[in-house]
């Protein structure tokens, strides 16, 4: 046996198995028991591949019985033991060199079919002449060795592999090895740091331990883990601080001593960026960065708290921003964005630092003012906040006025709770909104019930329609300089089962905030124009049915559509239709507006100008728009007897009007001096109780036959109402621009 790798055991070929079985000879003795007894297996096998002779361990090796058994059991070496039976191939082909073969490694399968790896020393014997007579060597299981090896591999990839950056240094914080990680993480190369000693990245928090520390500690305790904040290696990058997780543990020799450090340095600067979104979405408004409603609540709660410790008040408002719905649905939805960011700019400057201005939702705002005096703390707060919205938004390269409603409550006057202080300053911000906007309230008691009650309007409301309890009351409209009865105006009526005659007043703005108004409007129009066709078979009919038109129909995309429909529908001339609207229809997009009007007018239909003189726009615009008739607002002649102010106004809007070509309508003439001074001013016509109130269909019919067409003279009547219906005065009558009526 050689000490070099070479076979052991070398048989003489002319030795045959009986020979070898019975020898008695010494040396034979001496050789056999190596052979049976060695701890390696030991074998012969032919060239093509057959056992002739194996040992008891090798037997064992492959999990046969005994040497006999795995002779008689593998005769095909290639096919039978070998997982790879080209590697026989390959074994013979290394022997036929200088035959010698060491470190020969294959996978073989044993018995039961399970595989193990071996390695095989061997040789080849040859006779006098050259020929092969068989090969025999020394096989060594080194199943156990390739699992290690294996695993070293898998631990090497996955070092060099890893995304965290590993370092590991020994006791003396010499670096041992660093991964490719740690190079990119830092740009630094192997080179630079192996065998140099260890320094941990700067830290500019200042938290991090230093290398020595952290040794100390990881060697006590096993581990440690935390962040530091590192500069980018390169100075030119501007992305600012890495935040880095770092990982130490400690790894001990056979003897349970410390012998290396591994550190694991891993970037979560993206994580932490990550974090902060996650937190600044769950707390703040993403388009105005304003805390959002749970933030609020949040606060108002710890506001409350604070304000009960110390016998303090604190005010809730409640903002919403009037007619932003008009403005976003005619705009875009890009300059409803820019004007909420706005808004909220102006909310924040127009409070204290110390208080909390929150978007709720939509185009609702709130504000905390904590530790104020009183109510008329309070107050001030409300008049700062309606101050800042009084210059206009600049959106999409035009002026927008847009108003706030401000609902206030105090605590602990008006409610103990975030929940009830945020209720009753709404209660408080929608009486604001049924008063036109515009506006700040405080909450009351009384407030509480109309808002009920309003609740229970609203409910009544939508089904009023599919029961019939909506009508259409008609206004004559009088020529006045020859009493002839020109038209009528279309004006609802809500007969309710329990409430009787509703007010417009008391659900046309509650129609318009719920979205009701354009199905109340769509059978408006439709029941309108039914009526016309319907007088149209009787003398001295009136030329025209006027209709109000709400902004919320006005500034619908398919208006023209709408009514064109509706004209075909009923079966009217276009012309015998009068679509009123108001200036704050109008306003919010002017260009819009003015291209609605034209395909309104392409229809045939006329359209009126309605409560002019009481919207914002200004009267440069009135040229653009394709009008008709403007109608005069009841404000105006209501002190025109007594008022020289107004009659100065009414005698500039005629002018203005016949300038271009108008009609002019004064509305609520209730006297004849009234009619008088509007005659002595040209103005074309008039409506009100003077000529009449409101009828429904028949006493409208009834009224006209009755005149005949022709109203007379206005003006030279003694008493209101003469030869009509009786002059009690029409609540319910009131114009759309007011919320009062359709």
């Amino acid at each position: 046996m050689r000490q070099s790798g070479e076979p052991i055991l070398h048989v003489d070929p002319i030795l045959d198995n009986a020979v070898f079985e019975t020898a008695v000879d010494p040396e034979s003795m001496a050789y056999k028991s190596i052979f049976d007894n060695a701890v390696v297996g030991i074998y012969q096998t032919t060239v093509d591949g057959r056992f002739l002779r194996v040992n008891p361990a090798l037997a064992e090796m492959f999990g046969y019985a005994d040497p006999s058994d795995l002779i008689a059991s593998v005769t095909d070496i290639a096919g039978q033991l070998y997982v790879d039976p080209t590697r026989r191939a390959a074994f013979a082909a290394a022997l036929a060199g200088d035959g010698r073969l060491f470190g020969f490694e294959a996978e073989v399968y044993r018995r039961d079919g399970s595989t193990i790896w071996i390695k095989e020393n061997a040789r080849r014997v040859i006779d006098a002449v050259g020929t092969i007579l068989f090969y025999e060597g020394v096989v060594t299981d080194i199943t156990q060795q390739k699992r290690v090896e294996r695993k070293n591999q898998l631990l090497v990839s996955a070092f060099a592999s890893v995304a965290e950056g590993i370092v590991v240094i020994d006791r003396a914080a010499t670096v041992r090895a660093i991964n490719a990680a740690y190079g990119s993480l830092f740009d630094v190369s192997a080179e630079q740091l192996i065998n140099h000693p260890f320094r941990l990245p700067f830290d500019e928090s200042g938290t991090a331990p230093s290398l020595e520390t952290l040794c100390d500690y990881v060697e006590t305790m096993g581990h440690w883990e935390g962040e530091i904040r590192v500069p980018p290696p390169d100075p030119r990058d501007r992305t600012g601080t890495m935040t880095i997780a770092l990982s130490a543990s400690a790894v001990s020799d056979d003897f349970g001593a410390v012998d290396h450090f591994i550190l694991v340095f891993s970037d979560v600067t993206r994580h932490k960026l990550d974090e902060q979104t996650i937190r600044f979405h769950t707390n703040y408004d993403a388009l105005t960065g304003l805390p959002n409603r749970q933030q609020v609540r949040d606060r108002l709660g710890q506001a409350l708290l604070t304000a009960g410790r110390g016998g303090m008040k604190v005010a809730v408002a409640l903002v919403d921003l009037d007619r932003f719905k008009q403005i976003n649905d005619t705009l875009g939805h890009h300059a409803g964005d820019l004007l909420l960011r706005q808004a909220g700019r102006r909310l924040r400057n127009a409070v204290r630092l110390a208080d909390t201005v929150g978007r709720f939702g939509g185009d609702e705002f709130v504000i905390i003012a904590n530790d104020i005096k009183d109510r008329a703390a309070a107050l001030q707060l409300g008049k700062r906040i309606r101050q800042s919205f009084m210059d206009p938004f600049r959106l999409i390269d035009r002026d927008i006025y847009c108003q706030p409603s401000v609902g206030l409550a105090i605590f602990p006057d008006d409610g103990d709770s975030a929940d009830q202080l945020l209720r009753n300053a709404d209660v408080a911000m929608e009486h604001c909104k049924k008063r036109g906007g515009a506006t700040y309230a405080f909450y009351s008691r009384e407030l509480q019930n109309n808002t009920q009650q309003r609740l229970d309007l609203e409910t009544d409301l939508r089904s009023a329609v599919d029961r019939e309890q909506l009508t259409l009351h008609y206004q004559p409209k009088v020529q006045l300089d020859d009493g002839r009865i020109t038209g009528a105006e279309a004006l609802l009526r809500w007969q309710h089962p329990r409430l009787g005659t509703v007010p417009p007043g008391h659900f046309i703005a509650l129609a318009e905030d719920t979205g009701m108004i354009r199905d109340i409007g769509l059978w408006s129009l439709r029941e309108a124009c039914r009526q016309m066709r319907a007088w149209q078979t009787m003398e001295a009919a009136p030329e025209s049915v006027s209709v109000n038109l709400s902004p919320s129909q006005f500034q619908s995309r398919h208006v023209v559509e709408t009514v064109a429909r509706v004209l075909e529908d009923s079966g009217i001339e276009p012309r015998q239709l009068e679509l009123e609207l108001t200036e704050g229809a109008m306003i919010v997009d002017m260009e819009r507006a003015v291209a609605t009007l034209k395909g309104l007018k392409q229809l045939g239909v006329r359209l009126a100008i309605d409560d002019f003189g009481t919207g914002y726009s200004s009267l440069s615009y009135l040229k653009r728009f394709p009008l008709d008739t403007i109608k005069i607002d009841r404000s105006f002649v209501q002190d025109l007897e007594a008022s020289h102010t107004d009659a100065e106004i009414i005698q500039a809007i005629i002018a203005l009007a016949r300038s271009l070509r108008f009609t002019v309508i004064a509305e609520g003439v209730e006297r004849p001096g009234q009619a008088a001074i509007l005659h002595r001013h040209a103005c074309a016509q008039i409506q009100g109780f003077l000529v009449s109130p409101a009828l429904p269909a028949d006493a409208f019919t009834d009224f006209v036959r009755r005149h005949a067409g022709t109203f007379g003279r206005p003006w030279q009547r003694r008493t209101a109402g003469l030869d009509v219906v009786p002059a009690a005065r029409d609540a319910t009558a009131a114009p759309l621009g007011s919320g009062r009526d359709l």
